[in-house]
């Protein structure tokens, strides 16, 4: 931690390089880069200040897409019509664009330096953060961007012109990863992703694998074109999983890890400081907790029993045991003293693997057998539920070990005043981007929808035993068998091999388009604390299709795009209209999102 903030006081200046949106306010201060000086322009502190940065760029479009997904709950509206405004996006586009920016101006210091490493891993950043941007919002400034005042209004390139040209340059910063590098001495960088975060501790390796994996990412959204930029994505798709240089496994995980530093800067997990140090935090949505927690049921007897998610108490931390009692609190929780929405009891929403199982209504409640669910409610909200807050802030379920750096084992209250941000891993979390387990899913669907090589149940397997092994070893404290972990590894396993049983179970019974509904619900469930790939899935398959709607009946059309940020259409007159029903290039299913 104290390297992470030596490093945040070297690159504090630079803020002053990108103030403004880069692609209308005025960056003519970078016309001359002779003209800065040079401390400003040091390739390793703008690689770091990039290195740092993109998680909260991250983190700052987890903030919708996490909402359209039911990871997190929609609590700024009761329709799409109100949930969401220009405005709101200004964080996740300018922080973008910085960024962005930045890479641009060092570019050419690091030329001269043969700073090659810096040059190819900054632009797998850059090529990340564009194909983010376009997959959220459609066209995006890009062939025109970033010229300060030659040109403070860009045209928006189509999504389809921004994926051709971020693949050439996935293909370009390969190529310079292969070189040979000068980043030694005072040239040295730091590779805070897959070194060891020391000076000079850089794995190139590692970052052309995530180069690759990036472009077959590429290529399994965009499936559903016949390809883009002149790219045919079935011939691009076979060779890339033929090669097989891909994040395969996770020791090659892109994620960031978090330090627990609580003071400036502070260095904990976003959730972490939500949940533990400002009180409960934002509301994890109800629909998670379910499909988590209550979708997946077997018969015994005449009784329903949940197959148990051994990932279920790595995620999700209780302050408290809900009785029946305090369900009856009004005060605490209102929606319990309130009619189930009509709409909630319809087959549509109710669980895939038996439609028995209605949609999650005010909580969720996990299933021992019919008479045992007292005191095992989780609470959190809605879709769509723009309520005042109640008196819940102790009874709220919050984020736990995986992916925050939270708390697991008993209840208890983690943000009164005497515990506020000392409870659990203190925050030493990660901002998870592109997991091994998202790979093997992405495997999965490609074998099965496009025929490629390998087999797809195969994949599935392994993708789910990775993501429980990921989520359960997160944090060395509490791996399974440590004195504050309630299961032991031998108990992981089982419930492990349960688990993975029922899946495959329900794979080998079901048609294609249940193959894929259940690859696709895997990978949102695997996926928690990144909203930005089940949201791309959910618009590429439609899937899951049993999201729990909004409280309200008729929320309007659902965000096939974001809205384009204020700071960029209030001040670019080529912007695009700012509506919420534009598609991506890739988005041709047709599906009746909600």
């Amino acid at each position: 931690m104290k390297m992470k903030k030596n490093i945040f006081k070297s690159f504090l200046l630079l803020a002053v390089l990108a103030l403004g949106s880069c692609e209308t306010f005025d960056l003519d201060q970078t016309d001359n880069p002779s003209t800065l000086p040079a401390d400003k322009l040091d390739p390793v502190y703008v690689f770091n200040n990039v290195q740092l940065t993109l998680p909260d760029f991250v983190n700052s479009a987890n903030g919708f897409t996490q909402r359209m997904t039911r990871q997190m709950a929609m609590t700024n509206g009761t329709s799409y019509d109100n949930s969401f405004a220009p405005v709101d996006f200004d964080n996740n586009w300018t922080t973008a664009y910085l960024m962005l920016n930045s890479i641009k101006v060092m570019e050419p210091k690091a030329t001269e330096n043969g700073q090659n490493f810096i040059l190819g891993a900054s632009k797998i950043i850059r090529c990340y953060v564009l194909l983010t941007l376009t997959d959220m919002y459609g066209s995006i400034p890009y062939s025109e961007a970033l010229q300060g005042n030659a040109n403070l209004t860009p045209k928006y390139d189509s999504s389809e012109a921004v994926y051709a040209g971020v693949y050439n340059e996935l293909n370009d910063a390969i190529e310079l990863l292969g070189m040979s590098d000068n980043s030694n001495g005072a040239l040295a960088a730091r590779d805070l992703y897959f070194g060891t975060g020391t000076i000079n501790a850089k794995d190139p390796a590692k970052w052309i694998t995530l180069a690759k994996t990036l472009k077959f990412k590429m290529l399994c959204t965009a499936r559903l074109a016949t390809g883009f930029g002149g790219i045919n994505i079935n011939t691009e798709l076979a060779a890339l999983m033929a090669e097989n240089d891909l994040i395969n496994d996770s020791a090659k995980d892109f994620a960031f890890k978090y330090g627990t530093e609580r003071d400036v800067p502070n260095s904990r997990h976003p959730q972490y400081n939500d949940h533990y140090e400002l009180g409960s935090g934002a509301y994890i949505a109800n629909y998670f907790f379910w499909a988590v927690n209550e979708e997946k049921v077997r018969e015994v007897g005449t009784t329903l029993q949940n197959v148990v998610d051994p990932r279920f108490r790595y995620y999700f931390f209780k302050q408290k045991d809900i009785t029946n009692q305090v369900l009856q609190n009004a005060q605490a929780v209102p929606c319990k003293s309130l009619s189930r929405p009509a709409h909630y009891s319809q087959d549509q929403y109710s669980s895939f693997y038996n439609l028995g199982v209605r949609a999650a209504y005010c909580t969720s409640v996990p299933r021992v057998d019919d008479s045992q669910t007292n005191g095992r409610s989780l609470l959190g909200r809605d879709h769509g539920d723009a309520s005042g807050i109640p008196l819940d802030d102790d009874l709220r379920t919050i984020v736990g070990v995986y992916p925050a750096g939270g708390l697991i084992g008993a209840p208890v209250q983690v943000n009164s005043f005497v515990n506020a941000g000392l409870r659990g891993g203190l925050g030493a979390g990660i901002m998870p981007m592109v997991l091994s387990s998202y790979v093997h899913f992405l495997k999965a669907e490609a074998i099965l929808k496009l025929g490629m090589a390998g087999d797809a149940k195969v994949e599935l397997e392994q993708a789910i035993r990775q993501s429980v092994t990921k989520t359960t070893t997160l944090l060395p404290q509490y791996a399974p068998g440590m004195p504050d972990t309630p299961n032991t590894q031998a108990q992981i396993n089982t419930l492990t091999d349960t688990y993975v049983a029922y899946v495959l179970e329900r794979y080998d019974a079901s048609s294609e388009a249940d193959k894929l509904q259940i690859i696709i619900k895997e990978y949102y469930i695997a996926a928690w604390g990144n909203g930005i790939e089940p949201y791309n899935n959910y618009r590429r398959t439609g899937y899951p299709d049993n999201f729990q709607p909004t409280v309200e009946e008729n929320p309007g059309a659902y965000f096939s795009t974001a809205l384009y940020a204020g700071a960029s259409v209030n001040n670019n007159p080529n912007a695009p209209s700012n509506v919420r029903t534009k598609r991506v290039f890739w988005d041709l299913g047709g599906f009746e999102l909600h």
